[in-house]
């Protein structure tokens, strides 16, 4: 095992850290230099996740793009964020299917990604889970929100960091050609909301 990975694994959380070592041990024979991730988020915005791992330690970008499909998983706005107010989390929903890309994680860049996204905290923001998407022919890795909240619980400024996340993750979106309807939507929500109060 790497450095780069010894080190994730003497931080992640323990369900993050199962995760990670079942997608390594069955996806990953034979040594490994990159993770495949599906993003639905902001990480779609290529200049905000290089300025983001950067300033996490190892700056990279999206590498091996490929838009991708997660079905029985809906995009919810509902993760609470320090830096966003509130930033996207998916939750099981049979009928759903959620939008996005998969990208290629280098090993070297791991502990600064994970750190970035709030995995590595004592009390984290974000776990790992193992998915399929339609497009890739084996599961990948993802993220999903532990800190659930809503719209409502905002102060205003933490109502115009989460506007602003979202402008950001529709760029991503739309540069990927992903379909962001229900991005745009809770957008224009969440403007309705600023503009009235």
């Amino acid at each position: 095992m790497s450095d780069n990975l010894k080190s994730v694994f003497s931080k992640i959380a323990q369900c993050s850290g199962i995760a990670l070592k079942e997608y390594i041990d069955k996806f990953c024979p034979g040594g490994i230099s990159t993770l495949r991730f599906f993003s639905y988020g902001s990480n779609m915005n290529e200049e905000k996740f290089k300025e983001d791992t950067r300033q996490a330690g190892f700056e990279f970008g999206l590498v091996n793009v490929k838009k991708a499909t997660l079905q029985g998983y809906k995009r919810i706005l509902g993760n609470r964020s320090k830096r966003h107010g509130l930033a996207f989390t998916i939750c099981l929903s049979e009928n759903d299917m959620t939008e996005g890309i998969c990208h290629d994680i280098p090993i070297a860049g791991l502990e600064a990604f994970l750190k970035k996204e709030g995995v590595l905290l004592d009390e984290p923001s974000y776990e790992l889970l193992i998915v399929r998407v339609l497009e890739e022919e084996t599961p990948v890795l993802t993220l999903k929100g532990l800190k659930p909240s809503n719209v409502d619980k905002l102060n205003r400024e933490q109502m115009l960091q989460a506007y602003c996340y979202l402008c950001k993750t529709l760029e991503g979106a739309k540069r990927w050609n992903v379909n962001c309807s229900d991005i745009m939507s809770m957008k224009e929500n969440l403007h309705e909301k600023l503009i009235k109060d």
